[in-house]
């Protein structure tokens, strides 16, 4: 029996993402899977924020997806995915931060005003521009390698790869895009849909549209 237990539910691109970095990892681990919509009262009494990912690690509970992998990076120090050097891993984390505080609530906008065409130009728009800036300020001047920061993956791919795999959603429902000039992000995608960390926890396109249609259904 592992020690470490990840409490997951598999739609949740944040669970993912501490998926793919115990995987990355090599990291043996109990995947226990939660419906979030029927919580059972165990895991209300574990969650203080009822939400997933929770990890298990030798009696401790950690929570926050971005806390959790920065703990298993320092709890488990082998096959490093944070770069060593200090100002390194302080570009790793601002990129990192980019993803939650810029990428998402665009993404996020998209969504709440799906009922209001007259907003979606801009939405569209702002999220072509926050791509725009990936490509130029991020891949382009940090990596000559297939990989964010490089040859190697980091916490920084991890970051990103789960609402990459959800975006066709955003494209086929609400005609948000990838702009054609961002190449070097698109050659990303094509290096982390090969990785073994993706491949066994990506889910089917149709899977992810089956829940984003939700939103156009609700009132």
């Amino acid at each position: 029996m592992a020690d470490v237990e990840l409490l997951s539910y598999e739609a949740c691109p944040y669970a993912q993402r501490t998926r793919m970095a115990l995987i990355e990892k090599d990291i043996p681990f109990t995947l226990t899977e939660v419906d979030l919509y029927n919580k059972p009262d165990w895991f209300k009494a574990l969650s203080p924020y009822g939400k997933v990912p929770l990890l298990k690690h030798k009696g401790d509970i950690v929570y926050e997806s971005r806390i959790i992998n920065e703990y298993i990076e320092d709890a488990f120090p082998q096959r490093p995915l944070m770069p060593r050097d200090p100002i390194r891993r302080a570009k790793a984390r601002i990129w990192i931060d980019y993803c939650d505080s810029y990428l998402m609530p665009a993404l996020h906008k998209l969504i709440a005003d799906r009922r209001d065409p007259s907003k979606q130009e801009k939405n569209r728009a702002d999220i072509a521009e926050r791509f725009t800036f990936i490509e130029h300020e991020g891949l382009r001047k940090l990596s000559g390698g297939p990989y964010w920061l490089g040859d190697d993956i980091s916490l920084v791919d991890l970051q990103y790869m789960p609402f990459i795999e959800r975006f066709p959603c955003y494209t086929e429902l609400w005609g948000a895009a990838i702009p054609d000039d961002c190449t070097r992000l698109k050659e990303w995608i094509t290096a982390m849909e090969k990785r073994d960390s993706h491949r066994k926890t990506v889910s089917t396109h149709e899977y992810h549209m089956v829940r984003y249609r939700r939103y156009d259904q609700a009132a």
